[in-house]
């Protein structure tokens, strides 16, 4: 039987249930890698999804969101961020995402301020999926174009996050609707 996107939703809805914490964040993204396997759902959720993104769910309850994203561009290459007070699962589909963690080295207290260093970087290939936790500050890349799906655990759009400017040690609030 083929893993559905309403199965996943409502898989993911009873992981937060039991935890809202880590370990149900991370049973989301184990539930998100049987979801990715599903090709039905990659050709009509995904492959039709040109650039940018679009919400295919939203959980009242937890206030997660379901998104599918894509992008037809070679050597695209995302500013670090941070997720603000939210977390994020992505979860690769077509192409390759480069996922790069950074470590923050300074303690935050000094305005626009924040010196970075590359902590680790990893390809997330398609089937696989990974947890960027609260606080956690990284960066994606694609070489080549790629869709993907992002579970993130709130509107990202609507609370205060951050970007950063490694080589300038310049942090910039992100804009907040």
């Amino acid at each position: 039987m083929t893993y559905t996107l309403q199965q996943f939703c409502s898989d993911a809805h009873d992981a937060i249930a039991v935890d809202i914490n880590f370990s149900g964040r991370d049973q989301l993204r184990k539930h998100l890698e049987a979801l990715l396997r599903n090709e039905e759902f990659i050709d009509e959720h995904l492959l039709t999804q040109n650039t940018g993104k679009s919400v295919l769910y939203h959980d009242d309850e937890f206030d997660f969101y379901v998104m599918a994203h894509g992008t037809d561009s070679e050597n695209r290459v995302g500013k670090p961020h941070d997720h603000g007070s939210s977390w994020a699962v992505y979860g690769q589909a077509t192409g390759t995402t480069n996922m790069t963690i950074w470590d923050r080295r300074d303690d935050g207290s000094k305005i626009g301020y924040a010196d970075l260093v590359k902590e680790r970087t990893f390809p997330l290939t398609p089937g696989k999926a990974a947890l960027f936790d609260t606080g956690v500050i990284h960066s994606t890349a694609h070489p080549k174009p790629a869709r993907w799906v992002r579970v993130t655990g709130t509107d990202l759009d609507s609370i205060e996050r951050y970007a950063y400017n490694p080589k300038e040690k310049r942090t910039q609030l992100m804009t907040v609707v």
